[in-house]
C-alpha cells in the first residue's frame, strides 16, 4: 500500500490537468504517452526542407547539437555556440560552450556552467555569457570568471540575451519565477517548485499587495513540515506564504538590468516585463525587448495575452504582473475558459506604456537582432527568432503558432515570414515540429558584423506530451545551427556540414 502522503501528493498531480492549473488538452492534437509509449525518430536536418525569400539559400553549418541556444564571434573569426544545458524536461544535460575554427576545427571552450546558457557576448574583447542565475566572461585561459551572481533564475523563466549599448553598458532581461505573480502547481510541474520550494518572484520597486491570496491542491505533501491537502499563497510570497508588503530589490524578476563592461553598478533599467527573452539596440540607440505574454495555467491564468515587441525608456513599468500589452488583467478578453476573470494584485499602479507591436500570442518570441545591412540587405530590419507554441501547458491555440523567423519593417510595421519549415515538410498533427528536417524551435537570429550571413540558431525538436499530466520533451542532440546567405555569395566563418563532439554525462 501507498504511505498516506504519497497517495495524496499522487492524487493531486492526477487532478492537475482537469482542477488545479487551467492546463487545457482539448482543441489541440496531442501525443498520449498510454497509446503511443515510443516517441518518433528526428529526421536530420535538410535546408530543402527550409523555406527562405527568392534570392537567399540556406545550409546547415553544425548538427547533433545538445540544445543549442546562441552564436557569437569574436574578433578572430572563431565561433562561439552555446549549448544550453538544463531545458524544460531536461534539468541535467550538460552545459557547454564551443569554439569552430574559420577552418572548421570544434573544440569545447567552457564547460563549467550554470544551465541554461542563454546568450553569448563579444564586448571588448571578451566573450560575456548569461547563463543561470550569473552573468560570467571566458578569460583567455578557458576560465569561467563570474561577473554577477545570485540572479533571480530558479524559477519559469531566467537572465537571457546580453546587448551592448553605446554607453558601453551590458544591458539585458530578466524573466519572472512564475507566469503571473503566484507560485502555484504548474510551477511543480515545470520542476523547479520541489527543489527551490522558498523560491519566488522578487519586485523591483516597493509595492502593496491587495489582500488576495489564492487556494491550490499542495504538492509538496512529502516535504512539508505541516502537510495537507490545500495550501493558500500570495503573490511575491514562497508557495503556502501570505503577505501585503513587497520590498524592491536590484536582483529582481521582469526586468531590464544594466551593469558596467567589468560587472559593477548592476542597476534596474526597466521592469514589469514577464518574460524578456530578448534584447537589443538599433542603430539610433533605442532598446528593443521582446516579452512573451501569459499563460493561461497556474492559480491566476491569463487567457489571450499576445507576446509584444516594446521601446524600453529607463525607469518605466511595462504592465506585470496586472497588465498584458499595456491593457488591464481585468479586461474580459483575458478571462480563461477555466476559473474567474483576473484581479489586480497591486493596490496602486505606476503609468504604463503600449507595445512598439504586439505578436500572436503563444508565439514564443526569444532572440532579435537588427539587420546591418552589407551584403545580406534589409538594413535595419528587426528580426525575430520564434520559437512556437508549447500548448498544452501554455494554454489553447487555433494552429501552431511561431515555429520560424520573422522579418519586421520598423517604419511600417509589417511582418514577413523569413525562414520557416516549409509545409509539404510538416509532421502529423501534434508532431508537425518534432518530425520535419528543416527549421523546428527557433532561438537566435545573429548577423555577422559585416552584414554578409545571418546565423539562426534552432534547438531542435521538443514537444508537449501528455499522459496524467503535460510534459515537456525534448529531443537532445536534434539542435542544429543554420545560415542564410544572399545566392552566389560566399561568406566568411566556418565551412557546413560540421560534426559535433559528444558532451560529457
Amino acid at each position: 500500500m501507498f504511505p498516506r502522503r504519497l497517495f495524496m501528493l499522487l492524487t493531486a498531480v492526477s487532478l492537475l490537468a482537469a482542477a488545479g492549473c487551467a492546463i487545457r488538452t482539448k482543441a489541440v492534437p496531442q501525443v498520449d504517452l498510454q497509446s503511443r509509449p515510443e516517441l518518433p525518430m528526428v529526421p536530420s536536418p535538410s535546408a530543402r526542407a527550409a523555406w527562405i525569400p527568392k534570392g537567399y539559400r540556406v545550409e546547415v553549418v553544425l548538427s547533433g547539437l545538445q540544445y543549442p541556444t546562441g552564436v557569437e564571434f569574436d574578433n578572430a573569426g572563431n565561433m562561439y555556440v552555446a549549448e544550453a544545458g538544463y531545458v524544460y524536461g531536461d534539468a541535467f544535460a550538460p552545459a557547454r560552450i564551443l569554439r569552430i575554427t574559420p577552418e572548421g576545427k570544434v573544440t569545447v571552450a567552457a564547460d563549467q556552467l550554470s544551465g541554461p546558457v542563454n546568450d553569448l557576448l563579444w564586448h571588448r574583447n571578451r566573450l560575456y555569457i548569461s547563463h543561470r542565475t550569473k552573468i560570467s566572461v571566458l578569460e583567455s585561459n578557458g576560465r569561467v570568471r563570474d561577473l554577477v551572481t545570485g540572479l533571480p533564475s530558479l524559477g519559469d523563466h531566467h537572465n537571457n540575451q546580453l546587448a551592448a549599448g553605446q554607453d558601453g553598458n551590458i544591458y539585458f532581461g530578466q524573466g519572472t519565477a512564475t507566469n503571473s505573480g503566484v507560485v502555484g502547481l504548474d510551477n511543480f510541474l515545470m520542476g523547479w517548485l520541489t527543489l527551490y520550494p522558498h523560491f519566488h518572484d522578487k519586485s523591483a520597486r516597493e509595492i502593496r499587495l491587495q489582500s488576495k491570496n489564492f487556494l491550490t491542491l499542495n504538492p509538496l505533501l512529502l516535504t512539508a513540515k505541516e502537510p495537507g491537502p490545500m495550501a493558500t499563497t500570495g503573490a511575491f510570497h514562497p508557495f503556502s506564504r501570505e503577505g501585503e508588503e513587497v520590498k524592491g530589490v536590484i536582483k529582481a524578476n521582469g526586468t531590464i538590468l544594466r551593469m558596467d563592461s567589468d560587472g559593477k553598478n548592476l542597476n534596474v533599467y526597466a521592469w514589469g516585463l514577464r518574460n524578456p527573452f530578448g534584447v537589443t539596440f538599433d542603430d539610433n540607440g533605442r532598446l528593443f525587448v521582446a516579452e512573451n505574454g501569459f499563460d493561461e495555467r497556474g492559480s491566476r491564468p491569463v487567457a489571450n495575452a499576445p507576446d509584444n515587441l516594446w521601446i524600453i525608456q529607463q525607469g518605466a513599468w511595462y504592465g506585470w504582473p496586472d497588465y498584458a500589452s499595456g491593457i488591464p488583467v481585468t479586461d474580459p478578453r483575458f478571462k480563461p475558459e477555466y476559473g474567474g476573470q483576473p484581479e489586480f494584485l497591486m493596490e496602486e499602479h505606476p503609468p504604463v506604456d503600449t507595445p512598439f507591436m504586439t505578436l500572436p500570442e503563444h508565439t514564443g518570441v526569444t532572440k532579435i537582432a537588427f539587420s546591418p545591412g552589407g551584403d545580406f540587405g534589409f538594413r535595419g530590419d528587426l528580426f525575430v527568432a520564434e520559437f512556437g507554441d508549447i500548448t498544452p501547458m501554455s494554454g489553447q491555440v487555433a494552429e501552431p503558432a511561431g515555429f520560424r523567423v520573422t522579418r519586421i519593417d520598423i517604419d511600417t510595421g509589417q511582418r514577413h515570414p523569413f525562414f520557416p519549415a516549409r509545409k509539404e515538410t510538416l509532421g502529423p498533427p501534434g508532431m508537425e515540429y518534432v518530425t520535419t528536417p528543416g527549421p523546428k524551435r527557433l532561438l537566435e537570429p545573429y548577423f555577422t558584423r559585416n552584414g554578409d550571413a545571418l546565423y539562426v540558431t534552432d534547438i531542435g525538436a521538443f514537444t508537449i506530451v501528455t499522459a496524467a499530466a503535460p510534459m515537456p520533451t525534448p529531443f537532445p542532440g536534434t539542435g542544429v545551427v543554420w545560415r542564410i546567405v544572399r545566392e552566389g555569395a560566399q561568406p566568411s566563418g566556418p565551412p557546413a556540414n560540421l560534426t559535433v563532439p559528444p558532451a560529457k554525462q
